[in-house]
């Protein structure tokens, strides 16, 4: 009694996709214009080991980091809802392997030459995935160009606040009038734009060094005055003396 082939025919493993239906054909080639997308045609017919060991190998290469962006896909031509697929695909020898690319097959494969599947899935897998991996690298070192400029930003600022305490008050005043003229013309100009978001945060800037400078000039006062009646009472102590 030859071996039942139903049980081989749904055991499935990795990333190949066994497809039922029509629709779910079709539905896997309108991705092949952005992922290229591999499909085995075969029968229920097929012999047994023949489909295992494509399977197993169709599996192995679907597994490969390289082709993470690739479709796999399997399809029994003989099967309910795909009458004349073979036909309309030009498929004559089975097995056949079709890489589908924009709607088309740029690849047509038959027979068990398995590792020429490889070979191709790897190729066209490269110029597949060559768009989107640059962009990735365009966001990776966006992303760490950010992180640098925040970084240098922080320190900077932190610097900035160190060197405030070693300043004087007048040149601290100087150094915050600088820095109000210059949030107060980036205020006009996001005024001007509509930027409003910006414009909060130009005005919630100034308000804060503002409020700062006024501090120092406060303190600046207070100083000038506690020396002054240091002086007034040093000078009421050498009369004092002198009498």
């Amino acid at each position: 009694m030859p071996p039942r082939r139903t049980r081989q025919l749904k055991s499935l493993k990795g990333r190949v996709e066994r497809l039922v239906t029509r629709s779910e054909y079709d539905k896997l080639l309108a991705k092949s214009s952005k992922r290229l997308v591999v499909v085995h045609y075969f029968t229920s017919t097929s012999p047994a080991q023949q489909l295992q060991n494509i399977r197993a190998h169709l599996n192995k290469v679907s597994k490969q980091r390289e082709l993470s962006n690739v479709l796999f896909a399997e399809v029994d031509v003989s099967q309910p809802g795909f009458e004349g697929l073979a036909a309309e695909h030009g498929v004559t020898t089975l097995p056949a392997f079709h890489l589908w690319k924009g709607g088309v097959a740029i690849e047509v494969l038959t027979g068990m030459s398995l590792g020429a599947v490889a070979q191709k899935c790897i190729e066209h897998a490269g110029k597949n995935s060559a768009e989107p991996a640059s962009r990735w690298k365009r966001a990776l070192i966006a992303a760490l160009a950010f992180g640098t400029v925040a970084a240098a930003g922080y320190f900077g600022y932190q610097q900035s606040r160190n060197g405030h305490k070693t300043m004087s008050s007048a040149a601290q005043i100087e150094d915050l009038d600088a820095k109000i003229k210059e949030v107060k013309t980036r205020l006009a100009y996001v005024t001007r734009r509509k930027l409003h978001k910006a414009k909060r945060e130009q005005q919630k800037k100034l308000k804060a060094l503002e409020e700062r400078r006024q501090s120092l000039v406060l303190g600046q006062k207070q100083s000038k005055s506690v020396l002054k009646h240091h002086a007034d009472s040093d000078d009421s102590d050498d009369d004092s003396d002198s009498e």
